[in-house]
């Protein structure tokens, strides 16, 4: 009976413990995503002369063009012709920059394939350039395969590239969601969570898995998958301003050119660094040369990337199945047909924008040095 009461008294503290660490956690994501709200709250919005975009200075190598984006002097200039002006607004998820988008508030936004594809199936927006194929990554803390991961406790966001990249290398062993014990968690707490002995491995996105295999250089990179990043412009936006439309097109092409200048590159990786930690207030932990080689593999040596290619939304294609994934995960609404994400994309705008290189000075650089003082570039 002592025994049996003593196991009582065990499990009872254990679960207390659990109940605390969970609430601990709750309570810390609750006050971050409450920091984000008031930091939104501050941004300014509206107004027909400004175009108003939404970037991830945390993700690569998307946040490096949204950088070049709010610089670019040759684009300021020549929309100013236009009787306008561009403000981009730096966020620390691509389901913040998508609600703002739905909401009217953002005119465009640069985000991952999954809130990209969202936003597509459930709204009438246009994504008009490929500006990342990279890989989410499965990290784990010691090595194994992919069969190894069976039973652990395994992180990532739920609904993301990640998250499917996890599962199709479950399925490619025979095994299933419920032969891992899924942790939800954002992808800023996973690297900690892992030192903790929390999770047993993490699926996350560029540069998360690079900054904890930089500081825990025993960590093991248990399988890579493919993830994109599109610039996505709303539909009636495109629809009233084409012109607008292709400068900021245009203004995307030119980042990626200067980019491929050795040099040039390391001011942006510099550049993004700094929005990066203004944005979280704290230093950007990926060093600059991590930075530089996630950029180049990501998109500067991508073929044919900013434009987004045909053979891309093919329904044997990897996009397709992601997008057959959100909808059985209840991201997308399961009627949803793919010929309206499939429509969704242009993949004419940045051909003809690319086309035109000289009338929309794709050659010409003018990039400010100055960095901005305010939530909104």
């Amino acid at each position: 009976m002592r025994s049996v009461v003593r196991c009582l008294a065990t499990t009872l503290l254990i679960s207390f413990f659990l109940f605390g660490c969970s609430r601990k956690e709750n309570n810390a994501q609750a006050a971050k995503e409450g920091a984000a709200a008031q930091r939104y709250a501050g941004y300014s919005f509206g107004g027909e002369e400004v175009i108003d975009l939404g970037s991830q200075p945390l993700t690569l190598p998307e946040g490096a063009v949204a950088e070049l984006l709010s610089r670019d002097s040759i684009l300021a200039s020549r929309l100013a012709e236009r009787g306008c002006s561009v403000r981009i607004h730096p966020f620390f998820k691509g389901k913040d920059i998508a609600g703002f988008l739905s909401s009217g508030k953002l005119q465009g936004g640069i985000f991952a394939d999954m809130p990209a594809l969202t936003a597509a199936a459930t709204g009438e927006f246009v994504c008009v350039a490929l500006l990342k194929e990279g890989a989410a990554s499965i990290v784990s803390k010691k090595p194994m395969l992919v069969r190894d991961l069976k039973g652990k406790r395994i992180a990532t966001g739920v609904g993301s590239a990640a998250h499917f990249t996890l599962l199709s290398a479950l399925q490619n062993e025979g095994l299933t969601e419920k032969d891992i014990e899924l942790v939800p968690m954002e992808v800023s707490g996973m690297p900690q969570a892992l030192a903790e002995g929390k999770i047993d491995a993490f699926a996350a996105w560029e540069p998360t898995p690079t900054l904890a295999i930089a500081a825990h250089p025993e960590y093991h990179l248990v399988h890579k998958g493919v993830s994109y990043g599109f610039l996505c412009l709303r539909r009636d936006f495109v629809r009233s301003h084409p012109g607008r439309a292709r400068e900021v097109a245009a203004a995307v092409a030119r980042a990626c050119a200067r980019m491929r200048v050795p040099k040039e590159l390391e001011q942006a990786a510099g550049w993004t660094a700094g929005s990066a930690a203004r944005l979280q207030g704290a230093p950007y932990q990926v060093t600059r040369r991590a930075m530089t080689t996630i950029i180049r593999n990501d998109l500067l040596n991508v073929p044919g990337a900013p434009r987004i290619p045909a053979a891309l939304l093919n329904e044997e294609g990897l996009l397709y199945k992601k997008f057959t994934f959100l909808k059985r995960t209840g991201k997308i609404p399961e009627a949803t047909p793919w010929a309206k994400v499939r429509d969704s994309f242009d993949i004419d705008m940045m051909r003809q924008v690319m086309a035109e290189g000289d009338t929309l000075a794709l050659q010409r650089f003018d990039y400010r040095n100055s960095d901005p003082s305010d939530g909104a570039k």
